[in-house]
Protein backbone atom coordinates (compact mmCIF):
# COMPACT_ATOMS: atom_id res chain seq x y z
CA UNK A 1 0.00 0.00 0.00
CA UNK A 2 1.16 3.62 -0.76
CA UNK A 3 -0.18 5.31 2.25
CA UNK A 4 -0.68 9.12 2.23
CA UNK A 5 1.83 11.20 1.00
CA UNK A 6 3.86 12.26 4.27
CA UNK A 7 5.77 15.20 2.27
CA UNK A 8 2.23 16.60 1.74
CA UNK A 9 0.37 15.83 4.60
CA UNK A 10 -3.20 17.37 5.60
CA UNK A 11 -3.33 20.61 6.79
CA UNK A 12 -5.13 19.22 9.59
CA UNK A 13 -5.41 23.23 11.74
CA UNK A 14 -6.82 23.33 14.84
CA UNK A 15 -10.07 24.58 14.50
CA UNK A 16 -11.28 28.30 15.11
CA UNK A 17 -12.77 29.19 18.72
CA UNK A 18 -14.27 32.41 19.86
CA UNK A 19 -11.84 34.18 22.16
CA UNK A 20 -12.58 36.55 25.53
CA UNK A 21 -10.13 38.57 24.95
CA UNK A 22 -10.65 40.72 21.83
CA UNK A 23 -8.14 43.27 20.54
CA UNK A 24 -8.82 47.18 19.06
CA UNK A 25 -9.56 48.08 15.53
CA UNK A 26 -9.69 51.05 13.80
CA UNK A 27 -12.31 49.92 11.58
CA UNK A 28 -15.60 47.66 12.60
CA UNK A 29 -16.17 45.45 15.04
CA UNK A 30 -15.86 41.45 15.08
CA UNK A 31 -14.95 38.47 17.22
CA UNK A 32 -12.07 37.17 17.19
CA UNK A 33 -11.22 33.28 17.06
CA UNK A 34 -8.93 31.37 18.54
CA UNK A 35 -7.63 27.78 17.63
CA UNK A 36 -8.41 24.26 19.87
CA UNK A 37 -8.62 20.98 18.82
CA UNK A 38 -11.68 19.03 18.42
CA UNK A 39 -10.25 16.02 20.17
CA UNK A 40 -7.52 14.57 21.95
CA UNK A 41 -4.87 12.49 19.86
CA UNK A 42 -2.65 9.16 20.06
CA UNK A 43 1.13 9.71 20.59
CA UNK A 44 1.30 7.53 17.43
CA UNK A 45 -0.33 9.64 15.15
CA UNK A 46 3.13 11.54 14.84
CA UNK A 47 3.90 8.86 12.21
CA UNK A 48 4.00 9.50 8.54
CA UNK A 49 2.00 6.81 7.16
CA UNK A 50 -1.37 7.12 6.20
CA UNK A 51 -4.33 6.96 8.85
CA UNK A 52 -7.60 7.26 7.80
CA UNK A 53 -8.39 6.63 11.61
CA UNK A 54 -11.08 9.25 13.11
CA UNK A 55 -8.72 10.13 15.74
CA UNK A 56 -6.21 10.70 12.98
CA UNK A 57 -8.47 12.73 10.72
CA UNK A 58 -9.89 14.90 12.81
CA UNK A 59 -6.67 15.92 14.95
CA UNK A 60 -3.61 14.95 13.33
CA UNK A 61 -0.64 16.73 14.16
CA UNK A 62 1.61 17.98 11.41
CA UNK A 63 4.60 20.28 11.81
CA UNK A 64 2.97 23.37 12.07
CA UNK A 65 1.86 21.98 15.75
CA UNK A 66 4.08 23.40 18.38
CA UNK A 67 5.11 20.94 20.62
CA UNK A 68 3.59 22.38 23.57
CA UNK A 69 0.18 21.26 21.75
CA UNK A 70 1.08 17.77 20.15
CA UNK A 71 0.00 15.39 22.62
CA UNK A 72 -2.13 17.68 24.95
CA UNK A 73 -5.83 15.89 25.30
CA UNK A 74 -7.65 18.80 23.90
CA UNK A 75 -5.68 21.66 24.24
CA UNK A 76 -5.44 25.12 22.15
CA UNK A 77 -4.08 27.89 21.43
CA UNK A 78 -4.03 30.86 19.48
CA UNK A 79 -1.79 33.21 17.28
CA UNK A 80 -3.72 35.68 15.44
CA UNK A 81 -2.58 37.65 12.69
CA UNK A 82 -2.00 41.06 12.04
CA UNK A 83 -4.18 43.32 10.87
CA UNK A 84 -7.80 44.65 11.69
CA UNK A 85 -10.08 42.69 14.10
CA UNK A 86 -12.49 43.30 17.02
CA UNK A 87 -13.10 45.96 18.68
CA UNK A 88 -11.99 45.48 22.67
CA UNK A 89 -14.54 47.68 24.40
CA UNK A 90 -12.68 47.60 27.51
CA UNK A 91 -9.08 48.61 25.79
CA UNK A 92 -8.05 52.48 26.38
CA UNK A 93 -9.36 54.43 24.33
CA UNK A 94 -5.90 56.34 22.35
CA UNK A 95 -7.21 59.54 23.27
CA UNK A 96 -7.45 59.22 26.71
CA UNK A 97 -3.95 58.52 26.88
CA UNK A 98 -1.53 60.81 29.30
CA UNK A 99 0.93 62.16 28.19
CA UNK A 100 3.69 60.02 26.81
CA UNK A 101 7.56 60.24 25.03
CA UNK A 102 7.67 59.64 21.61
CA UNK A 103 8.98 56.14 22.25
CA UNK A 104 5.35 55.65 24.17
CA UNK A 105 3.22 57.40 22.22
CA UNK A 106 4.96 54.76 19.17
CA UNK A 107 4.01 51.76 20.76
CA UNK A 108 0.33 53.36 20.92
CA UNK A 109 0.24 54.18 17.14
CA UNK A 110 1.61 50.75 16.14
CA UNK A 111 -1.55 49.01 17.88
CA UNK A 112 -3.88 51.11 16.85
CA UNK A 113 -2.66 50.57 13.48
CA UNK A 114 -3.52 46.76 14.06
CA UNK A 115 0.86 46.27 13.77
CA UNK A 116 0.53 44.17 16.83
CA UNK A 117 3.50 42.57 16.14
CA UNK A 118 5.60 45.57 16.13
CA UNK A 119 4.19 46.99 19.55
CA UNK A 120 4.86 44.15 21.41
CA UNK A 121 8.12 43.85 20.36
CA UNK A 122 8.82 47.55 21.00
CA UNK A 123 6.78 47.37 24.03
CA UNK A 124 9.22 44.55 25.54
CA UNK A 125 12.47 46.43 24.84
CA UNK A 126 10.42 49.82 26.41
CA UNK A 127 9.31 47.32 29.55
CA UNK A 128 12.92 46.40 30.37
CA UNK A 129 13.96 50.27 30.45
CA UNK A 130 11.33 51.69 32.49
CA UNK A 131 7.69 50.87 33.81
CA UNK A 132 5.07 52.21 31.82
CA UNK A 133 1.77 53.57 33.14
CA UNK A 134 -1.29 50.57 33.19
CA UNK A 135 -2.93 51.58 30.14
CA UNK A 136 0.03 51.61 27.91
CA UNK A 137 1.21 48.24 30.14
CA UNK A 138 -2.25 46.38 28.52
CA UNK A 139 -1.61 47.55 25.34
CA UNK A 140 1.98 45.94 25.19
CA UNK A 141 0.47 42.56 26.99
CA UNK A 142 -2.23 42.43 24.66
CA UNK A 143 -0.23 43.31 21.45
CA UNK A 144 2.39 39.97 22.96
CA UNK A 145 -0.47 37.67 23.34
CA UNK A 146 -2.24 38.60 19.69
CA UNK A 147 0.69 37.49 18.19
CA UNK A 148 1.80 34.70 19.90
CA UNK A 149 4.11 35.91 21.97
CA UNK A 150 2.25 34.15 25.40
CA UNK A 151 5.57 33.56 27.12
CA UNK A 152 6.03 37.31 27.42
CA UNK A 153 2.51 37.86 28.00
CA UNK A 154 1.97 36.27 31.15
CA UNK A 155 4.52 39.10 33.16
CA UNK A 156 3.39 42.29 31.30
CA UNK A 157 -0.45 40.94 32.43
CA UNK A 158 0.64 39.77 35.75
CA UNK A 159 2.19 43.26 36.49
CA UNK A 160 -1.31 44.91 36.11
CA UNK A 161 -2.92 43.08 38.71
CA UNK A 162 -2.91 45.10 41.71
CA UNK A 163 -3.76 48.05 39.08
CA UNK A 164 -7.40 48.52 40.39
CA UNK A 165 -8.09 50.40 37.13
CA UNK A 166 -6.85 47.74 34.89
CA UNK A 167 -6.83 44.72 37.30
CA UNK A 168 -9.97 42.99 35.44
CA UNK A 169 -9.06 43.19 31.54
CA UNK A 170 -5.31 41.82 32.86
CA UNK A 171 -6.79 38.80 34.32
CA UNK A 172 -9.15 38.49 31.38
CA UNK A 173 -6.04 38.91 29.36
CA UNK A 174 -4.02 36.17 31.70
CA UNK A 175 -7.26 33.89 31.56
CA UNK A 176 -7.08 33.54 27.55
CA UNK A 177 -3.01 33.30 27.70
CA UNK A 178 -3.51 30.32 30.23
CA UNK A 179 -6.41 28.60 27.62
CA UNK A 180 -4.09 29.15 24.62
CA UNK A 181 -2.00 27.45 26.53
CA UNK A 182 -3.67 24.54 26.54
CA UNK A 183 -4.44 25.36 30.58
CA UNK A 184 -8.22 25.76 31.19
CA UNK A 185 -7.88 24.39 34.77
CA UNK A 186 -5.28 28.11 35.36
CA UNK A 187 -8.11 30.31 33.53
CA UNK A 188 -11.32 29.14 35.68
CA UNK A 189 -10.31 31.17 39.20
CA UNK A 190 -8.78 33.95 37.51
CA UNK A 191 -12.44 34.44 35.18
CA UNK A 192 -14.75 33.66 38.12
CA UNK A 193 -12.52 36.06 40.44
CA UNK A 194 -13.20 38.26 37.51
CA UNK A 195 -17.38 37.98 37.49
CA UNK A 196 -17.44 38.27 41.59
CA UNK A 197 -16.51 41.67 41.14
CA UNK A 198 -17.99 42.30 37.85
CA UNK A 199 -20.98 39.59 37.77
CA UNK A 200 -21.92 40.89 34.25
CA UNK A 201 -18.11 41.10 32.68
CA UNK A 202 -19.23 39.94 28.80
CA UNK A 203 -15.32 38.33 28.45
CA UNK A 204 -15.44 36.71 31.52
CA UNK A 205 -18.41 35.41 31.36
CA UNK A 206 -17.60 34.14 27.87
CA UNK A 207 -14.06 32.79 28.43
CA UNK A 208 -15.88 30.86 31.67
CA UNK A 209 -17.86 29.28 29.31
CA UNK A 210 -15.13 28.10 27.04
CA UNK A 211 -12.95 26.71 29.60
CA UNK A 212 -15.68 24.99 31.63
CA UNK A 213 -15.91 23.43 27.75
CA UNK A 214 -12.65 21.87 27.51
CA UNK A 215 -12.96 21.09 31.38
CA UNK A 216 -15.68 18.67 31.57
CA UNK A 217 -15.82 15.29 30.68
CA UNK A 218 -16.47 15.15 27.71
CA UNK A 219 -17.81 11.68 25.10
CA UNK A 220 -16.70 11.79 21.66
CA UNK A 221 -18.09 9.78 18.70
CA UNK A 222 -15.41 10.11 15.11
CA UNK A 223 -16.65 7.84 11.48
CA UNK A 224 -13.84 8.29 9.45
CA UNK A 225 -13.63 6.99 5.60
CA UNK A 226 -10.61 7.52 3.09
CA UNK A 227 -8.92 6.23 0.14
CA UNK A 228 -6.18 6.18 -1.88
CA UNK A 229 -5.23 5.92 -5.51
CA UNK A 230 -3.62 2.18 -4.99
CA UNK A 231 -7.82 1.47 -4.48
CA UNK A 232 -6.33 1.44 -0.52
CA UNK A 233 -9.71 2.03 1.63
CA UNK A 234 -9.98 2.38 5.49
CA UNK A 235 -13.60 2.93 7.10
CA UNK A 236 -13.46 3.51 11.44
CA UNK A 237 -15.04 4.17 13.89
CA UNK A 238 -14.22 5.18 17.42
CA UNK A 239 -15.48 6.11 20.02
CA UNK A 240 -13.10 8.21 22.80
CA UNK A 241 -14.24 9.53 26.80
CA UNK A 242 -12.09 12.28 28.84
CA UNK A 243 -12.30 13.54 32.01
CA UNK A 244 -10.15 15.25 34.27
CA UNK A 245 -9.81 15.30 38.24
CA UNK A 246 -11.06 17.91 40.60
CA UNK A 247 -7.50 20.45 40.25
CA UNK A 248 -8.51 19.96 36.47
CA UNK A 249 -4.37 19.36 35.57
CA UNK A 250 -4.71 15.16 35.44
CA UNK A 251 -6.62 14.28 31.92
CA UNK A 252 -7.67 10.78 31.75
CA UNK A 253 -9.16 9.32 28.21
CA UNK A 254 -10.50 5.62 27.65
CA UNK A 255 -10.59 5.34 24.06
CA UNK A 256 -11.97 2.26 21.50
CA UNK A 257 -11.94 2.56 18.02
CA UNK A 258 -12.34 -0.12 15.22
CA UNK A 259 -10.75 0.04 11.59
CA UNK A 260 -11.29 -1.98 8.62
CA UNK A 261 -8.58 -1.94 5.44
CA UNK A 262 -9.27 -3.22 2.00
CA UNK A 263 -7.48 -3.62 -1.12
CA UNK A 264 -8.78 -5.86 -4.29
CA UNK A 265 -9.47 -8.78 -2.45
CA UNK A 266 -7.71 -8.44 0.39
CA UNK A 267 -9.52 -7.50 3.67
CA UNK A 268 -8.27 -6.96 7.52
CA UNK A 269 -10.05 -5.67 10.43
CA UNK A 270 -8.60 -4.38 14.04
CA UNK A 271 -10.26 -3.13 17.19
CA UNK A 272 -8.32 -2.28 19.92
CA UNK A 273 -8.25 -0.40 23.66
CA UNK A 274 -6.55 3.10 24.22
CA UNK A 275 -5.66 4.28 27.60
CA UNK A 276 -4.09 7.74 28.24
CA UNK A 277 -3.16 9.78 30.81
CA UNK A 278 -1.56 13.79 31.03
CA UNK A 279 0.07 15.88 34.10
CA UNK A 280 -0.04 19.83 33.87
CA UNK A 281 1.01 19.97 37.12
CA UNK A 282 4.32 17.64 37.05
CA UNK A 283 7.52 18.43 36.11
CA UNK A 284 8.48 17.47 32.37
CA UNK A 285 3.84 17.48 31.82
CA UNK A 286 4.51 13.62 31.08
CA UNK A 287 1.52 12.40 28.77
CA UNK A 288 1.16 8.35 28.74
CA UNK A 289 -0.19 5.66 26.37
CA UNK A 290 -0.88 2.56 26.52
CA UNK A 291 -2.93 0.10 23.63
CA UNK A 292 -3.69 -3.11 23.18
CA UNK A 293 -5.79 -4.88 20.17
CA UNK A 294 -8.76 -7.12 21.46
CA UNK A 295 -8.46 -9.92 19.11
CA UNK A 296 -5.97 -12.07 17.50
CA UNK A 297 -3.24 -9.96 18.56
CA UNK A 298 -2.85 -9.03 22.10
CA UNK A 299 0.24 -6.98 21.71
CA UNK A 300 0.62 -4.13 24.24
CA UNK A 301 2.30 -0.79 23.28
CA UNK A 302 2.72 1.99 25.22
CA UNK A 303 4.03 5.90 24.42
CA UNK A 304 5.66 8.68 26.74
CA UNK A 305 5.95 12.53 26.00
CA UNK A 306 7.52 14.60 27.90
CA UNK A 307 8.09 18.68 27.58
CA UNK A 308 11.14 20.66 27.82
CA UNK A 309 12.36 24.58 27.62
CA UNK A 310 9.16 25.71 29.30
CA UNK A 311 7.04 23.18 26.65
CA UNK A 312 8.79 24.64 23.74
CA UNK A 313 10.90 21.30 22.88
CA UNK A 314 8.71 17.52 23.04
CA UNK A 315 10.38 14.48 23.54
CA UNK A 316 8.39 11.10 22.71
CA UNK A 317 9.17 7.38 22.60
CA UNK A 318 7.71 3.97 22.73
CA UNK A 319 6.17 0.92 20.97
CA UNK A 320 3.66 1.56 18.50
CA UNK A 321 1.08 -0.10 16.48
CA UNK A 322 2.81 0.21 13.24
CA UNK A 323 0.49 -2.21 11.15
CA UNK A 324 -1.73 -0.05 11.84
CA UNK A 325 -0.81 3.25 11.39
CA UNK A 326 0.09 2.06 7.65
CA UNK A 327 -3.54 2.24 6.49
CA UNK A 328 -2.45 -1.52 4.52
CA UNK A 329 -4.69 -4.54 4.95
CA UNK A 330 -1.02 -6.12 4.71
CA UNK A 331 0.25 -4.36 7.59
CA UNK A 332 -2.82 -4.65 10.01
CA UNK A 333 -2.41 -8.65 9.23
CA UNK A 334 0.99 -8.83 9.82
CA UNK A 335 1.03 -7.12 13.29
CA UNK A 336 3.91 -4.70 12.42
CA UNK A 337 5.12 -2.54 15.40
CA UNK A 338 7.67 -0.29 15.57
CA UNK A 339 9.95 1.42 18.21
CA UNK A 340 9.80 5.28 18.08
CA UNK A 341 11.55 7.95 19.43
CA UNK A 342 11.07 11.63 18.25
CA UNK A 343 11.64 15.26 19.04
CA UNK A 344 9.76 18.54 17.82
CA UNK A 345 10.98 22.03 18.56
CA UNK A 346 9.33 25.47 18.45
CA UNK A 347 10.61 29.40 18.16
CA UNK A 348 8.75 32.25 18.12
CA UNK A 349 10.50 34.04 15.67
CA UNK A 350 9.52 37.81 13.84
CA UNK A 351 8.59 36.62 10.67
CA UNK A 352 6.32 33.80 12.61
CA UNK A 353 6.78 30.38 14.27
CA UNK A 354 8.63 28.11 13.33
CA UNK A 355 8.74 24.32 14.25
CA UNK A 356 11.02 21.53 13.64
CA UNK A 357 10.64 18.11 14.06
CA UNK A 358 12.04 14.58 13.66
CA UNK A 359 10.82 11.00 13.89
CA UNK A 360 12.31 7.81 13.65
CA UNK A 361 10.72 4.50 13.28
CA UNK A 362 12.35 0.83 13.92
CA UNK A 363 10.10 -1.75 12.15
CA UNK A 364 9.42 -5.36 13.16
CA UNK A 365 9.99 -6.30 9.97
CA UNK A 366 13.88 -4.71 9.96
CA UNK A 367 12.59 -1.33 7.87
CA UNK A 368 13.28 1.92 9.36
CA UNK A 369 11.58 4.98 8.61
CA UNK A 370 12.95 8.63 9.29
CA UNK A 371 11.17 11.57 8.72
CA UNK A 372 11.62 15.41 9.51
CA UNK A 373 10.12 18.36 8.88
CA UNK A 374 10.74 22.75 8.99
CA UNK A 375 7.41 24.05 9.51
CA UNK A 376 6.76 28.46 9.36
CA UNK A 377 3.55 29.85 10.31
CA UNK A 378 4.42 33.33 9.02
CA UNK A 379 3.24 36.36 10.65
CA UNK A 380 2.70 37.98 7.42
CA UNK A 381 -0.55 38.96 5.92
CA UNK A 382 -0.06 39.87 2.46
CA UNK A 383 -3.64 38.96 1.79
CA UNK A 384 -5.26 40.40 4.67
CA UNK A 385 -4.92 39.71 8.37
CA UNK A 386 -7.59 36.72 8.29
CA UNK A 387 -5.60 34.98 5.53
CA UNK A 388 -2.61 33.07 7.49
CA UNK A 389 0.22 31.57 4.92
CA UNK A 390 2.34 29.09 5.88
CA UNK A 391 5.68 27.09 4.28
CA UNK A 392 7.92 24.39 4.72
CA UNK A 393 9.64 21.36 4.13
CA UNK A 394 9.28 17.27 4.68
CA UNK A 395 11.41 14.97 3.92
CA UNK A 396 11.30 10.80 4.59
CA UNK A 397 13.15 8.11 4.23
CA UNK A 398 13.83 4.39 4.58
CA UNK A 399 16.11 1.39 4.85
CA UNK A 400 14.09 -0.25 1.72
CA UNK A 401 11.17 -0.67 -0.35
CA UNK A 402 8.06 -2.59 1.21
CA UNK A 403 4.75 -2.69 -0.55
CA UNK A 404 3.23 -3.03 2.71
CA UNK A 405 3.88 1.06 3.36
CA UNK A 406 4.94 3.88 1.58
CA UNK A 407 9.17 3.53 2.08
CA UNK A 408 11.07 5.37 -0.36
CA UNK A 409 14.71 4.00 0.35
CA UNK A 410 15.96 6.65 -2.47
CA UNK A 411 14.25 9.53 0.07
CA UNK A 412 11.81 11.82 -0.69
CA UNK A 413 11.69 15.38 -0.24
CA UNK A 414 9.20 18.23 -1.09
CA UNK A 415 9.06 21.96 -0.43
CA UNK A 416 5.80 23.45 0.47
CA UNK A 417 3.92 26.41 0.80
CA UNK A 418 0.37 27.41 1.37
CA UNK A 419 -2.45 29.45 2.85
CA UNK A 420 -5.19 28.99 5.78
CA UNK A 421 -8.70 30.83 6.41
CA UNK A 422 -11.18 30.86 9.22
CA UNK A 423 -13.69 31.94 10.58
CA UNK A 424 -15.69 31.51 13.76
CA UNK A 425 -18.37 33.23 16.61
CA UNK A 426 -19.17 31.66 20.30
CA UNK A 427 -21.23 28.43 18.79
CA UNK A 428 -19.12 27.92 15.32
CA UNK A 429 -16.11 27.94 13.55
CA UNK A 430 -15.01 26.59 10.00
CA UNK A 431 -11.67 26.68 8.54
CA UNK A 432 -9.92 25.98 4.61
CA UNK A 433 -6.68 25.53 3.37
CA UNK A 434 -4.75 24.85 0.65
CA UNK A 435 -1.31 24.15 -0.55
CA UNK A 436 0.83 23.53 -3.14
CA UNK A 437 4.48 21.45 -3.29
CA UNK A 438 7.53 21.32 -5.17
CA UNK A 439 9.94 18.29 -5.61
CA UNK A 440 13.05 18.79 -4.06
CA UNK A 441 14.74 14.77 -4.30
CA UNK A 442 14.02 11.35 -4.39
CA UNK A 443 10.20 9.84 -4.50
CA UNK A 444 8.37 13.43 -4.82
CA UNK A 445 6.98 15.64 -7.24
CA UNK A 446 5.09 19.02 -7.86
CA UNK A 447 1.55 18.38 -5.49
CA UNK A 448 -1.62 20.11 -4.08
CA UNK A 449 -3.77 19.45 -1.17
CA UNK A 450 -6.68 21.21 0.49
CA UNK A 451 -8.84 20.83 3.69
CA UNK A 452 -11.82 22.03 5.20
CA UNK A 453 -14.36 21.54 8.10
CA UNK A 454 -15.91 23.25 10.94
CA UNK A 455 -17.73 22.70 14.24
CA UNK A 456 -21.00 23.34 15.45
CA UNK A 457 -22.06 23.57 18.66
CA UNK A 458 -25.96 22.98 18.51
CA UNK A 459 -26.78 23.09 22.13
CA UNK A 460 -24.61 23.83 25.16
CA UNK A 461 -23.44 20.60 25.36
CA UNK A 462 -23.38 18.64 22.07
CA UNK A 463 -21.73 19.22 19.07
CA UNK A 464 -20.50 18.07 15.80
CA UNK A 465 -17.63 18.63 13.33
CA UNK A 466 -16.63 17.72 9.99
CA UNK A 467 -12.86 17.67 8.67
CA UNK A 468 -12.39 16.99 4.31
CA UNK A 469 -9.00 16.47 2.83
CA UNK A 470 -7.67 15.77 -0.86
CA UNK A 471 -4.20 15.52 -2.04
CA UNK A 472 -2.67 14.84 -5.47
CA UNK A 473 1.17 14.06 -5.55
CA UNK A 474 3.90 11.90 -6.97
CA UNK A 475 5.04 8.43 -5.04
CA UNK A 476 6.69 5.04 -6.49
CA UNK A 477 7.32 6.90 -10.32
CA UNK A 478 3.49 7.30 -10.66
CA UNK A 479 0.91 9.95 -9.94
CA UNK A 480 -1.22 9.66 -6.59
CA UNK A 481 -4.32 10.56 -5.24
CA UNK A 482 -5.78 10.20 -1.88
CA UNK A 483 -9.04 11.87 0.32
CA UNK A 484 -10.35 11.20 3.71
CA UNK A 485 -12.98 12.85 5.42
CA UNK A 486 -14.48 12.59 9.28
CA UNK A 487 -17.81 12.98 11.10
CA UNK A 488 -17.60 14.01 15.05
CA UNK A 489 -20.40 13.70 17.44
CA UNK A 490 -19.28 15.67 21.03
CA UNK A 491 -21.24 15.34 24.46
CA UNK A 492 -20.41 17.21 27.25
CA UNK A 493 -21.35 15.70 30.92
CA UNK A 494 -21.29 18.81 33.00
Amino acid sequence: MKGLEANMKPIQFALPRSSSMTRPTKSMAGKLVALMFCHALPMVSLADSTDFSPSALGGRQNSATSPGDSLQLAPFRYIPPSGPGSVDKTQPAALALPKRSPNQQRIIDLSAAGDYQAAGTEGLALISKEQPDGELQLIIANSLAWTGRLKEAIPAYQGLAADGKYANQAAIGLASVYRWRGRDDQALPLYRSVLSSDPSNPGALEGLDFAMREISPRTLLSFGRGGDSSDDQRQSVTINHRWRDSSGSNIMEVETSAVRDTLPGIEAKQQDVTLRYQSLNLALKPSLELSMPTADDHTLYGSVRIKLLDDQVAVSGGRVNWGRMATNPKALASHLSATYAGVTAAKDLSMGKLVARVDYYDISDGNTILSSGLHLASAWRPFGGQFKPFLGIETRGAKFTTLNYWSPDQGSGTAYAGVLREWGAADWNLYASGQAGLRLFGDAGTSWSWSAGGKRWVSNDVALSLNLWSLSSWRNNAAYRAQAATLNLEKLWR
